[in-house]
């Protein structure tokens, strides 16, 4: 290594500096932690080329099409439409909640109105405290054309770790 001129360490410095590292020994490289590879956020699978138009909640907890009328909404709130289908996402990962949500979807989606239970978990047992599943579905749903609305479901039904999700055919 070329030292730069000019640069001059005095014996005392030198002597110092020494005497700090010379119980310093080299890390054992099995033994050190290997850093986890970066969390990358997955786009949502998009099925349509429709736009996402609609109305969502601050905190994501309920979305509506802007056409769906408002008892539709507020009766899907209240959970007086009974689910007829239930799909629970836990433990899956990201690419595998999305192809089993898009199956879902496509299973029990009819011309008329249909509630299903999707059940994601919160995510706070998550080493990262959130539940990268949940915000993945939420934004699926959003994509959906076939997809009206969701919401929380009521306790009895998952609570805030579950959606109802209100689909319907689209037609364009």
């Amino acid at each position: 290594m070329k030292k730069t001129p000019g640069l001059q360490i005095s014996p005392e410095d030198a002597a110092l500096f020494r005497d700090a590292v010379a119980k310093v020994q080299p890390l054992d490289q099995e033994s050190r932690a290997t850093p986890s590879p970066a969390q990358v956020r997955r786009k949502p699978i998009r099925t349509s080329q429709r736009p996402a138009r609609g109305f969502l909640g601050e905190e994501g907890e309920l979305f509506y099409r802007e056409d769906l009328a408002k008892d539709m909404m507020k009766t899907l709130q209240q959970g007086r439409f009974p689910p007829c289908a239930t799909i629970d996402l836990h433990g899956q990962t990201v690419a595998e909640a999305e192809t089993s949500l898009v199956r879902f979807l496509s299973a029990h989606t009819d011309f008329r109105f249909q509630c299903l239970l999707v059940i994601t978990g919160k995510g706070s047992h998550s080493p990262a405290g959130y539940s990268p599943v949940r915000i993945a579905t939420l934004e699926l749903l959003q994509s959906q054309p076939s997809v009206q609305a969701y919401c929380w479901a009521r306790p009895e039904d998952g609570g805030t770790g579950a959606f109802y999700v209100l689909t319907r055919e689209f037609r364009s």
